[in-house]
């Protein structure tokens, strides 16, 4: 029996979401099932995840629910194997990549690489405040030989990025791990305002109902 579906449109981007599902993939279901195919202009098996260029946007301002882990498409911005930082700048802040990368498996064989940003509300070259916001940068790698080293490389494949953003959970006073965004009864802040976006988040159905590729 096929599930029922609807559509949900927010900030001019639409999703197909089923009802009761959450999106929630590994990092190896991520690369396989959606970057790879979106690299290689292949069917998606559902349409949830938006073409959005997130290294220059605040993390509030993302579409979808911010208690949420949210995933993004993006065009990629340099090469994944630079061992360089970088840093790209928003309208209140910036993202500063880490120097460390972490290799992705599938079957014993490294599929891709992902890389972590951290939000920092202020201008790059002043330093700024750390936040709790993170974004997740995921590329598909292949190997291949080269004629003078008697060794294979690891390449990026397509120009294609997936991205994951959420916020850390903190622990209170009392033990207990929660986001930020649950601890503070304020309304959320307007788009392209430089609040910090710990706000309280009232997410209607729509907004949580998400896929799990998991369940057939």
């Amino acid at each position: 029996m096929e599930r029922a579906s609807f559509e949900q449109e927010k900030n001019g981007i639409v999703y197909k979401l089923p009802i009761g599902f959450r999106f929630q993939p590994t990092d190896e279901e991520l690369l396989v099932h959606y970057l790879k195919r979106k690299v290689f202009s292949q069917p998606l098996p559902v349409s949830v995840i938006p073409d959005l260029d997130v290294f220059h946007l605040n993390p509030w301002d993302l579409p979808g629910c911010l208690r949420d882990k949210r995933y993004f498409f993006c065009k990629k911005k340099m090469n994944f194997m630079s061992k360089c930082s970088s840093n790209f700048s928003t309208g209140c802040g910036h993202w500063k990549g880490s120097n460390k990368e972490k290799q992705i498996l599938g079957n014993n064989l490294v599929i891709g690489i992902r890389k972590s940003y951290v939000f920092h509300q202020a201008k790059k070259n002043s330093g700024g405040l750390k936040s709790e916001w993170v974004l997740q940068e995921f590329c598909i790698v292949g190997s291949i030989s080269t004629p003078y080293l008697n060794q294979k490389i690891m390449v990026q494949v397509g120009d294609w990025v997936a991205c994951r953003v959420y916020q850390r959970k903190t622990k209170s006073r009392n033990g207990v791990k929660s986001n930020k965004t649950e601890d503070l009864g304020v309304s959320l802040p307007q788009i392209g305002s430089c609040s910090s976006g710990l706000t309280e988040i009232m997410c209607n159905d729509l907004d949580q109902e998400v896929i799990s590729p998991q369940v057939k």
